[in-house]
């Protein structure tokens, strides 16, 4: 079951045009089979306050990860800065109250030739 936090971010990414050629996972990424050329974006809970409050803080884990052997890397790692651009811009929706990306955007590479991109967020949610 998806939670209807998961369910704005989701939402939100696509009211924002950030899903488009991405398939989106929550909680873990998962490779889909025979789909080396698959972009994903998976978002990772990663943390924050208790579950008991009105107004919870919580941080997420966005990752952006490329095709194998991507071509254009680039545009890979401009999806991830997008995505935390809008934050700043526009970060209101449903259950979501504020969205503040707290850390920069990093890198890494999977053996498989994927590049990894990703940066973590601070939700503030209205439950």
């Amino acid at each position: 079951m998806i939670s209807d936090t998961y369910k704005s971010l989701k939402n939100w990414l696509h009211f924002n045009n950030l899903l488009d050629g991405y398939t989106l996972q929550f909680r873990r990424w998962v490779e889909v089979k025979n789909a080396k050329t698959a972009r994903y974006i998976v978002i990772i809970p990663a943390g924050g306050d208790s579950a008991n409050e009105a107004l919870t803080r919580d941080f997420f884990r966005f990752v952006i990860i490329s095709a194998i052997n991507d071509s254009d890397i680039v545009a890979v790692n401009d999806r991830a800065d997008e995505i935390r651009q809008s934050m700043l811009d526009d970060f209101q929706i449903n259950d979501v109250i504020s969205m503040s990306p707290i850390s920069g955007i990093t890198q890494s590479n999977t053996e498989e030739g994927r590049f990894v991109f990703e940066f973590t967020a601070q939700l503030i949610i209205s439950r």
